[in-house]
């Protein structure tokens, strides 16, 4: 399978970020920059899967990063992202849901520093893999304006990765793990599949479904990001995405992404965009 990697979701927070169950060689490695940016502002949540939240007050949420995959050995890879995001809350809405009205304002700053290790178990046919992934805190927040730009916890998550090659065009994977979350914050799991193909034209075309759920075993609430939906307690979804890949001279390529959601509980009810570019070596 020709190397294709695009780093999934910035809008849904936290997810799985490691590429499969392939692994760069030594010393070779990936690097992508990307921009995820929502369709216009958004006023209203998912909440408790299909149900809908109206906010006080329309929100925007841009977000940029920069993904690494480097092979340690021909067997063990180190992936780290580091997020950097722009929020801010406009103009009220002509009905409010809450009781009190925040104040607007703007925040920029890193989102949660994210730090894996990917082992490869099996590279026959049937590739498989597992990886330890861990994300910390180094985040700005405004709470009085219910802004954050991250979770405000830390977490580590043990995941599997799974997946096989069809042809030099076209390949599938599965992975998933688990979370243990700090701050009182409830632990999660999430599940990711995903099934590329190559065209005549060289592009490679994706599609993808993405899961996060809840285990609510935490007792972690804050009332102020509740009315903007910027990373509060028992986030979840069931996701969708389609992306496309192309590659230039040199090992270098541009991206580019659409995602929306079937269901979620406290994420913004709205189609995000990812533009991209990256280098291989």
């Amino acid at each position: 399978m020709k190397r294709f990697t695009l780093l999934i979701l910035l809008t849904f927070p936290l997810s799985i970020f490691a590429g499969g169950p392939w692994l760069e060689k030594k010393k070779s490695g990936y690097f992508q920059f990307q921009t995820t940016l929502p369709i216009g502002s958004y006023n209203r949540l998912f909440l408790d899967g299909n149900k809908q939240l109206d906010l006080n007050r329309s929100v925007i949420d841009l977000n940029f990063q920069a993904y690494l995959e480097y092979g340690i050995t021909d067997k063990l890879n180190l992936i780290t992202v580091l997020p950097f995001k722009y929020i801010a809350t406009g103009s009220e809405q002509k009905s409010l849901t809450n009781s009190t009205l925040l104040p607007n304002g703007n925040l920029s700053g890193i989102g949660n520093y994210k730090i894996a290790l990917k082992h490869q178990v099996s590279n026959k046919n049937l590739k498989i893999a597992v990886s330890v992934q861990s994300s910390f805190k180094p985040i700005n927040n405004a709470l009085d304006k219910g802004l954050i730009t991250g979770y405000d916890a830390n977490s580590i998550g043990l995941y599997g990765h799974i997946g096989k090659s069809f042809s030099a065009r076209s390949y599938s994977f599965l992975e998933g793990g688990i979370n243990t979350v700090s701050n009182n914050f409830s632990d999660f799991y999430e599940i990711h599949y995903e099934i590329g193909h190559q065209f005549k034209n060289s592009v490679w075309g994706v599609f993808t479904l993405d899961l996060r759920e809840s285990l609510r075993n935490g007792s972690y609430q804050n009332d102020n990001l509740r009315q903007t939906g910027f990373y509060t307690n028992n986030q979840e979804y069931f996701s969708f995405g389609l992306k496309s890949s192309y590659e230039l001279k040199n090992k270098v390529g541009l991206t580019a992404a659409v995602f929306g959601a079937f269901t979620g509980n406290y994420v913004a009810y709205m189609t995000t965009f990812s533009l991209g570019v990256y280098k291989k070596w």
